[in-house]
């Protein structure tokens, strides 16, 4: 299996974003290049106005067809601010929907009762069928988010070991996040 990472036009339930749409872009292929079972799908950077994630999933759905097993992944923060998303009910008609849950967070689904009845409790299961269901799978990641880590560049600390080094470097290159040049540790 093939997981695309959607970089975020200008969503509407979020601050304007701290680098452009063509920096972002950048990172993330340079982040995904050498790993042959991730992509990036710009869709999101190309769409002009506000973004939502159901116009998104739609466009996928109608590309992958009826049939095709479509899995959106979120983590468990925006699952939990979900009912505030535009048409947000429409998601699991469209797509799975597979919460990655960070590190201390607890699940908090919409309480919705028919949303609380698609729920799977193995993530493999939602290859069984095109869309809608939902689940969740605990991973370890990092305890970092990608506002820590801009938060870092503006204190001035590295994020070596944190990003991978050919986004570091563009980074540091193209002065993002206000970095002008820090030490490579």
């Amino acid at each position: 299996a093939r997981v695309d990472l959607l970089p975020a036009g200008q969503p509407a339930l979020r601050s304007p974003l701290a680098a452009s749409n063509h920096a972002r872009l950048a990172m993330l292929q340079l982040a995904v290049a050498d790993e042959a079972r991730l992509g990036v799908d710009a869709r999101e950077l190309q769409r002009p106005g506000q973004t939502f994630t159901i116009d998104t999933l739609q466009s996928l759905r109608q590309e992958a067809g009826p049939k095709a097993p479509l899995i959106f992944l979120l983590g468990a923060d925006a699952f939990s601010r979900l009912e505030q998303w535009q048409r947000w009910q429409l998601l699991t008609r469209t797509a799975h929907l597979l919460v990655l849950s960070r590190p201390g967070q607890t699940l908090s689904p919409p309480s919705h009762p028919p949303f609380l009845a698609q729920r799977v409790s193995e993530p493999p299961d939602l290859l069984r069928r095109p869309f809608g269901h939902w689940s969740a799978l605990e991973i370890t990641p990092l305890a970092i988010s990608a506002t820590d880590l801009r938060q870092r560049c503006r204190q001035g600390q590295s994020l070596r070991y944190l990003v991978p080094d050919a986004v570091w470097d563009y980074i540091q290159a193209q002065q993002l996040y206000r970095v002008t040049s820090l030490s490579q540790d």
